[in-house]
């Protein structure tokens, strides 16, 4: 706790910082939920949300979503941004490591402000690195080029790194139906947890043998029908730069776009 004491702040958030600081390790990284920090500090979970958010905004903690194996959110990981490596009081028992003291609390997703570049959502939790490493290993029915696969529109750059990875190994066509199914769930607002999570869900019953396309199948036909549209369009183009002796193709499509591009050139 030596770090913790000297850092000028406000008396609430310094009660919260001291209590992470109090839980933390000698790295500064601890997971209370908030209803543990909220008991142990004698305030509201909304206060001790608004304080972690006022100490990320002051550059002393960073937050790391964490999940349970189901992909549901456990509660958050938090690393005090120790300077010249200050050690700390060990750990005490006001944690939440074991799985059934976090079922007993809420998700902490909420606290994580939206200044997200102080923050990181889509990070595992410590307890699940084996099975993210087995994860990232090729699947029994092979794999492919992921490059081209078409990733919600929902998604940041930093997720779709992330899902890339966690797609490795699986089919072309098995992964873009995972995307699909999650970009129908993005779209339909029914995802209780982050994309990624919910993308781990299905990644899981994928490598299991028990996905089923059900959602994810409106998407891909809208795909299909969008790259159809887009290749009459560029076939029709060309038709249209082709010489004037040359037949156009018989399309109603390319008919219309023919009489706009003269209607334009003031051609009868």
């Amino acid at each position: 706790m030596n770090w913790a004491w000297p850092q000028v702040l406000k008396p609430v958030p310094k009660l919260v910082l001291m209590a992470l600081a109090d839980a933390a390790d000698d790295t500064g990284v601890c997971w209370p939920s908030i209803a543990t920090l909220a008991a142990k500090c004698d305030l509201s979970t909304r206060t001790i949300r608004r304080s972690i958010q006022y100490l990320v905004a002051r550059d002393l903690l960073l937050v790391e979503q964490r999940y349970r194996t189901d992909g549901s959110c456990s509660s958050n990981l938090y690393r005090l941004q120790l300077q010249g490596g200050d050690k700390m009081s060990p750990a005490p028992v006001f944690h939440d490591s074991t799985s059934g003291s976090r079922s007993q609390c809420p998700p902490d997703a909420s606290v994580i402000p939206i200044t997200t570049n102080r923050t990181v959502n889509q990070s595992p939790p410590l307890q699940e690195t084996a099975d993210s490493a087995a994860a990232s290993k090729p699947a029994e029915c092979g794999g492919g080029d992921l490059s081209g696969l078409e990733y919600p529109k929902g998604l940041s750059a930093v997720e779709r790194h992330e899902a890339a990875k966690k797609l490795t190994g699986l089919q072309v066509d098995l992964a873009q139906q995972l995307l699909d199914e999650l970009a129908a769930g993005i779209s339909a607002g029914t995802i209780r947890a982050t994309p990624l999570a919910y993308l781990r869900g299905l990644i899981k019953r994928a490598r299991s043998g028990q996905f089923t396309p059900e959602a994810g199948s409106r998407i891909a036909e809208q795909r299909r029908r969008r790259k159809q549209t887009e290749s009459a369009i560029r076939s029709s183009v060309a038709a249209a730069h082709k010489p004037a002796d040359l037949p156009i193709m018989d399309s109603p499509l390319v008919r219309k776009i023919d009489a706009m591009r003269r209607r334009s050139q003031g051609i009868d």
